[in-house]
């Protein structure tokens, strides 16, 4: 779903909210009603794509919202979260957790409005924490797509950033990084590329150098064999290639 714009994703999501449809079902409908949301969601039910949903219990989705939003919020908060997490039996700095979150399209950390929350849920095809849980490795195991993981990097960008903020702090990134390029995703150079921006960068992260680091980390080799100085990477990537290879 990467290579579709912007505005395309946008509505693919919307329509995975009021519907649970799968990706691929979501696309096929929009796409025979030229991307209406409206007119997808009316086909979609009238051509009876509806019965190869699980159905789901909408009471049940709203109750967990109520059960972790805050007293005084119409949110769930950062101790909602936390207890969130601790009932799905995960640590909130598991790479899972920012997956739900994707699905959730939350706008924020550690927060989930209603919307967020019970949309993210439909999108799962989950209405109660037991179904969650034994939907957790299938979660983890989509970021083995290259895809899926593309969508969710991109998106831990956004997550990332502070309200009001275009940029992500640089304690932030780094952290995000060293989750995303973990596990099956290892990155060989992360921990050259984080100790390399603590102590020669020390500010923000642009979206542009976000976006450029996974293509970096994607197509150049470790010992930067294949890295074309003429390319046009940001200056912080030439910048951490130079570092590098004077201290080779």
């Amino acid at each position: 779903m990467n290579r579709l714009p912007r505005d395309s994703k946008a509505k693919i999501s919307q329509f995975r909210a009021v519907t649970g449809a799968s990706e691929k079902v979501a696309n096929d409908c929009l796409k025979m009603t030229s991307w209406a949301v409206e007119q997808a969601v009316d086909y979609f039910y009238s051509a009876g794509l509806s019965s190869s949903v699980p159905s789901l219990d909408m009471n049940a989705i709203e109750s967990l919202f109520m059960k972790y939003k805050g007293k005084n919020s119409d949110m769930i908060e950062a101790e909602g979260v936390a207890q969130f997490c601790e009932d799905l039996g995960v640590d909130p700095a598991d790479i899972v957790m920012l997956v739900i979150s994707f699905y959730m399209n939350a706008a924020t950390m550690c927060e989930y409005s209603k919307e967020e929350f019970t949309g993210g849920l439909v999108k799962m095809s989950t209405d109660s924490l037991d179904k969650l849980k034994r939907k957790l490795p299938e979660l983890r195991g989509e970021l083995k797509n290259d895809d899926k993981f593309r969508d969710v990097y991109n998106y831990a960008y956004l997550f990332s950033r502070e309200k009001g903020q275009k940029c992500v702090q640089l304690d932030t990134a780094i952290a995000m990084w060293q989750l995303l390029f973990s596990g099956e995703r290892e990155w060989k150079l992360i921990g050259a590329w984080s100790d390399f921006l603590q102590k020669h960068h020390k500010h923000a992260i642009s979206k542009d150098t976000w976006a450029q680091l996974y293509e970096f980390a994607k197509l150049i080799k470790p010992d930067f064999s294949n890295f074309d100085e003429a390319a046009a990477w940001p200056w912080l990537i030439d910048e951490f290639v130079s570092h590098m290879k004077e201290a080779q």
